[in-house]
């Protein structure tokens, strides 16, 4: 048996021996990991190994090893699976490309950095491709919509609150979510100052008493001077709802839901990075524009 082998075999006996070590509690008990000063020597020159002492043992990086010995390491993400070659050379890592640019956090679906002028761009693309009385009701319903695009992020919110990311109101504020900042980039957080909801963002009404949904709903624009702004929402009458441009009414209201003996509360949601500050540009901004 190969120097290399030997060294590829006894390293995972220590791996694996840790995990099958001792009932639990104790493994538990023993799993703190500190830096360790262990010098390492390979055929009598010392070697450079970042090393930790868990438990009373020395514990360093496989790929370390395999670096050190010159064998491959490779990780099958598919298989969740580390692959041993001995007879292969030891090859670094690949380096994830570089973000392109207009992908990922901070940037919208369509490519767009995630500001409030480009959601509601692409919140009047959304009322288009899904206009005012586009049938959207709950899954026993026939002949209804549902949200059918990959919703990671946004089902996120929809958890929290045990409700449906696909059918009904929850699957229509799901879908647009996603619609405006994509599947997995722009994580999800809950506003501390509903004040500040912005286009875009996921507005759920809770019943005080029982603490369970009534309706979700998805702001179009930030609250006015009176706490009054526009929204969508699915499953309207079963149906998709968008404001009636002709006219200037028909808002929701922060003060339905603030205060003392209120039946409901509201709790929002944003997708917008920390890094993009609030500016109320979008204060009375839905009635503008044309669809």
């Amino acid at each position: 048996m190969s120097r290399r082998k030997e060294i590829a075999l006894v390293t995972a006996g220590i791996l694996v021996g840790l995990a099958a070590g001792g009932p639990a509690a104790q493994a538990a008990a023993s799993l703190m990991a500190n830096p360790s000063s262990q010098q390492f020597y390979l055929d009598g020159q010392q070697i450079a190994l970042t090393a930790y002492e868990i438990g009373g043992s020395n514990y360093v990086k496989l790929r370390d090893i395999g670096k050190a010995v010159d064998f491959g390491i490779a990780y099958d993400a598919a298989a969740n699976a580390v692959m041993i070659s001995l007879d292969q050379p030891y090859a670094e890592e690949a380096q994830a490309a570089p973000a392109e640019a207009g992908v990922g956090d901070g940037y919208l679906a369509n490519g767009k950095p995630a500001t409030e002028e480009n959601v509601l761009e692409l919140l009047r693309q959304i009322e288009r491709d899904w206009p005012q009385g586009t049938v959207w009701g709950t899954h026993n319903m026939p002949g209804t919509h549902k949200n059918e695009i990959p919703s990671t992020e946004a089902n996120r919110m929809m958890d929290a609150y045990w409700v449906s990311g696909y059918y009904g109101c929850s699957g229509y504020a799901a879908m647009v979510s996603s619609l405006l900042f994509g599947d997995r980039t722009n994580p999800v957080r809950q506003l501390s100052d509903l004040s500040q909801i912005r286009p875009g963002d996921v507005l759920f009404l809770i019943n005080n008493s029982t603490g369970r949904i009534w309706h979700v709903m998805v702001a179009l624009e930030s609250p006015n001077e009176v706490n009054a702004f526009h929204y969508t929402d699915g499953n309207h009458g079963a149906a998709v709802y968008w404001p009636d441009r002709q006219t200037p009414y028909g808002r929701e209201n922060l003060d339905c839901y603030r205060g003392e003996n209120k039946s409901y509360r509201l709790e929002a949601w944003t997708r917008y990075p920390e890094s993009i500050p609030y500016t109320g540009d979008s204060v009375n901004a839905w009635p503008t524009g044309t669809p």
